[in-house]
């Protein structure tokens, strides 16, 4: 059974995705970019700032299950400039108690100018 996330605590929805899916047993986050639920997109923003920003994204889309950053199992995250890699690190750790598997991938853009993006799978259970 697949079920179809929302929130309004999240940032708004660009495109034609839903912001997360689960199966009961699993939550897979689509990838959240440093927009603020009030639409703000954080182009100009420092990497840290835009972590941070796409964290709370993430957080949102989990607490609409009654989930929590504790409850991801993996991230995947695409930088845009690898060289930020450092300054991110510190404030995705800042997010987590005991940090999940991740994957960084240095890419070459993304979407509206951002720095990053990060996608998540959580599990229901602890």
């Amino acid at each position: 059974m697949k079920e179809i996330l929302s929130t309004a605590a999240g940032a708004g929805q660009v495109g034609k995705f839903n912001l997360g899916t689960s199966n009961g047993d699993l939550v897979f986050t689509a990838g959240q970019v440093p927009e603020t639920k009030d639409g703000e997109v954080l182009t100009d923003a420092p990497i840290e700032e835009q972590t941070d920003q796409c964290l709370c994204n993430i957080e949102a889309v989990l607490e609409s299950e009654g989930l929590s950053m504790e409850h991801i199992l993996k991230a995947n995250v695409y930088l845009v400039d690898i060289q930020n890699w450092e300054r991110f690190n510190e404030a995705y750790g800042e997010h987590f108690e005991d940090p999940p598997a991740r994957t960084t991938v240095g890419v070459t853009g993304l979407w509206g100018g951002v720095d990053v993006e990060i996608e998540a799978i959580a599990t229901t259970e602890l």
